[in-house]
């Protein structure tokens, strides 16, 4: 019987009745917390306290076990120790208890016992059908009902609202839902996430009328097509989901041999795995704060892409303007009409742009900016309005009051339902109280770093999930040894890829021979499995012009290969088509599980580490989503014809970008990391040539 059932999980995100296994009056006691918050909070349901000998805890009549109770509650806490927890379950589950709050600490993220442990609680998960939260966690509190299932003390001042908080951690669950800037619908500290995890809560949230938008703290995705699952009901359900990820920081990439591992880290793939599903991810608390005050407080989504900001101060603006491009915020250009209504607003010494000073001629007359409002609000390219305004929270009464008439502004403005509007200040700290009073629900954000994230953020979220339902994997073909360049390109080749024509050769005769019959200039490359970087082992000459050259470059590059790795296997020099001029990209394909595959495109040669410059997506990619990674990068200048060079066949390069990714799927199962570098783009029309290509195995990672 599956777990996390609708049933299940209503049991135990809205019981309506809750044992506490292990209940005790104890005061430093886990149960004893769950007890006290229980009724502290006002809970109506049914609250059993189980212990094997008390009559009663806290006044409460207490059951001596879940087997001995006549009809079982909807929800049992358990907290009591790690040891017992297992026997515990097996009672609740056997007696027909739909989900447990597990609270010990003492399973996976312990040692190999606690591993096991945690193994036998998934197993009784799924053969009961029950939803559990934790092990290893505070519990969960629903403010709507009272059901505080949570081990620590929860602040009375705590405010109903419709934003739930979902947390791997359990400390960073306690400072989100303590901010004091949004009231919640719900906290769920939900530990190791076992046998209930956040998809399983997103799917519960998704229907529950309390909640209009959900934040979460996570540490992994452990089920990458569960959780795309999840946001295609909260897309549904027009319920934006704010992620902040725990550990994100890394010493460096994973060692390896493909450049592509150094480019593209696990913070990519996670980036772009919550870009496809819709999540819009924040940078830290403050990020995540004003992200949930405005995913809350706006009334109506942006209809279009642009945004204009506003404010009284030539200086101020630019200070804003400066954030907006470090964030990646772009600010579209005023359409003519929109300048000429805004100018016959203005002073004649007033510029009309974005973004705009208004001047301070708005503090004598709110109309002006109130009208100026409308006339961005017109524009066909915004589709949001941030009014940057300062008052800070320092200002006495009077001086505050210089500044009620631009907040009336935007409060009468927002009631049009025209483009919506966000008030911002600068400072972290916010507005003077009177100001922030005639805005009542509107988004009031502050500091502008963390506020404009957040209007980035919203403004562009997908709003659908592009990811795929199962494994991309068709066949599993190649062999654990290491490839050559040379057989890497043939296996690219028999897939349709274009590579340079080549002949491997034993001696510097057949050397000069196959260069003659290629035609010169020739390239000639050590043919090694155990040498990777052949430059590095001088084991690379380009341009090599006649069959005397040839045959020395044969004798010099095995010399030289064998001086670099005297242990190495060298199998002869591979003798090559010269390809030249073209602009030099890269192409690579790294795996970052859970996520499968993940494909890089930036500027290549030798110099790919120094510069690194690239665009990373997860697999599958299309023709559209291929040429919009390369217009992320420098690359596209290049390719674009940069300080009047020919342009290169960037079409050709976004379609082999779309066939490596086949490539990929194709032979997944057994493919660690591709490096395609450089590969030679083109003039325009005339394609692309994979001029080095590294494939490593899987089952050679260890």
């Amino acid at each position: 019987m599956a777990a996390n059932t609708p049933d299940a999980m209503r049991a135990l995100m809205a019981p309506r009745s809750i044992a506490v296994v292990g209940a005790t009056e104890r005061a430093d006691a886990s149960s004893s917390f769950v007890m006290k918050n229980l009724m502290r909070f006002g809970y109506q349901g049914k609250i059993i306290p189980v212990h094997p000998k008390a009559g009663t805890i806290f006044g409460l009549p207490a059951s001596p076990s879940l087997s001995a109770l006549a009809t079982p509650p909807d929800v049992a806490v358990i907290g009591i120790a790690a040891d017992k927890v297992i026997a515990a379950l097996e009672e609740a589950g056997s007696t027909g208890v739909k989900a447990a709050v597990v609270l010990a600490s003492g399973f996976a993220e312990l040692d190999e016992t606690g591993r096991e442990r945690q193994r036998q609680l998934v197993e009784i998960a799924e053969r009961y059908g029950m939803a559990i939260c934790g092990p290893n966690c505070l519990g969960l509190f629903n403010l709507g009902s009272g059901a505080a299932l949570y081990s620590s003390s929860l602040s009375t001042d705590l405010e109903k609202g419709r934003f739930a908080i979902l947390s791997h951690s359990g400390a960073s669950a306690i400072a989100l839902g303590n901010t004091g800037r949004f009231g919640l619908s719900h906290i769920v500290s939900s530990g190791n996430s076992a046998a209930t995890d956040i998809p399983d809560y997103l799917d519960f949230l998704a229907t529950d009328d309390d909640t209009r938008a959900v934040g979460i703290v996570i540490e992994a995705v452990r089920e990458p097509e569960k959780l795309a699952a999840a946001m295609e009901k909260m897309h549904a359900a027009n319920k934006p989901v704010i992620a902040l990820r725990a550990g994100r920081s890394e010493r460096g990439a994973q060692a390896t041999a493909a450049h592509t591992g150094s480019l593209a880290g696990s913070n990519d793939a996670y980036r772009a795995f919550f870009r496809r599903v819709g999540i819009i991810e924040v940078p830290d608390m403050d990020g995540f704060m004003e992200t949930a005050t405005l995913c809350l407080n706006l009334k109506q989504r942006p209809e279009k892409p642009g945004v204009a900001i506003v404010g009284v101060s030539g200086g101020g603006v630019a200070h804003v303007s400066d954030i907006a491009e470090e964030v990646g915020l772009s600010l579209p250009d005023l359409q003519p009409e929109t300048a000429a209504r805004v100018r016959a607003l203005l002073p004649p010494f007033a510029t009309p742009q974005n973004p705009l000073d208004t001047t301070g001629v708005v503090f004598a007359d709110g109309d002006i900016y109130r009208d100026i409002l409308h006339a961005l609000a017109d524009d066909p390219s915004i589709g949001l309005i941030v009014a940057a305004q300062d008052a800070p929270i320092g200002l006495d009464d009077f001086c505050a009051s210089e500044y009620l008439g631009i907040a009336e502004a935007v409060y009468g403005y927002a009631g049009t339902g025209k483009a919506p509007v966000v008030f911002m200040s600068n400072l972290s700290s916010g507005h003077h109280v009177a100001v922030e009073a005639k805005l009542p629900n509107l988004p009031v954000l502050r500091g502008t770093k963390s506020a404009l994230t957040a209007v980035r953020g919203l403004m562009y979220q997908e709003r659908t999930v592009s990811w795929p339902d199962a494994a991309l994997s068709e066949k599993s073909p190649l062999p654990a040894t290491a490839l050559t360049e040379r057989e890497a390109k043939a296996l690219l080749a028999a897939e349709g890829l274009p590579v340079p024509k080549e002949h491997l050769v034993a001696d510097a005769d057949a050397a000069a021979q196959a260069a003659r019959s290629l035609g010169f200039p020739v390239v000639m490359k050590i043919e090694s499995p155990d040498i990777l970087h052949k430059t590095e082992a001088g084991g690379v000459k380009l341009g090599v012009a006649s069959e005397a050259e040839a045959r020395a470059a044969f004798e010099a590059i095995m010399a030289d290969a064998r001086a670099y790795s005297p242990t190495a296997e060298l199998r002869g020099v591979s003798v090559q088509e010269m390809v030249t001029g073209g602009i030099e990209a890269l192409v690579g394909i790294v795996r970052h599980d859970p996520f499968g595959f993940g494909i890089v495109v930036g500027i290549g040669g030798v110099l790919v580490e120094l510069v690194k410059d690239s665009a990373f997506d997860l697999l599958p990619i299309d023709l559209a989503r291929a040429d919009a990674m390369i217009g992320e990068t420098k690359l596209a200048s290049l390719l674009g014809g940069y300080r009047g060079a020919p342009k290169a066949d960037r079409k050709a390069l976004a379609e082999l970008l779309v066939k490596v990714s086949d490539f990929a799927a194709r032979y997944g199962d057994d493919i660690e990391a591709i490096d395609l570098n450089p590969v030679a783009v083109l003039p325009e029309g005339k394609g692309v040539r994979i001029l080095d290509a590294l494939i490593i195995p899987r089952k050679m990672r260890h």
